[in-house]
């Protein structure tokens, strides 16, 4: 009798060790899960252009607009109309805490044509913007 009481007891034992993988395990789910967020997604695929200049802005833009192939346009992830977008802009530019370093980032798919662009750089220009960028992405040299 003594035999299988002493079995029993391991076999408790045995899911002990259990506990400290459980916790390893979940602090790793909950490590990967905040750093998997760091950068927000776009509302849409979005491939930017090429560019050879390595210079990064230093801070987020105030307002980012994504332009599809297709020509959607998301302000600040939400679906706009090219005519609506001065007013929105307008509007964000009179609440801005700090006006000289308000800006706008306009991040378009390299598929698009600069002709396609011009009605939207030009609601920011009738908004009374004039710090506006177009994010492009590092071209990588072929080895």
């Amino acid at each position: 009798m003594k035999i299988g009481a002493k079995y029993a007891a391991r076999k408790a034992n045995d899911d002990d060790n259990m506990v400290p993988l459980i916790n390893v395990v979940f602090l790793m789910l909950v490590f990967f899960m905040v750093a998997g967020q760091i950068r927000k997604a776009d509302p849409i695929p979005v491939i930017p252009p090429h560019s050879i200049n390595d210079t990064r802005a230093s801070t987020d833009p105030n307002i980012e607009i994504v332009v599809s192939t297709d020509n959607r346009l998301y302000v600040d992830d939400v679906l706009f109309a090219v005519e609506d977008v001065q007013g929105y802009l307008e509007h964000a530019f009179s609440d801005a805490v700090d006006p000289d370093d308000f800006w706008v980032q306009i991040k378009a798919d390299g598929g698009i044509s600069l002709d396609s662009l011009r009605p939207i750089f030009n609601q920011v220009r009738l908004a009374g913007l004039t710090k506006v960028s177009l994010a492009t992405q590092l071209e990588r040299e072929a080895k």
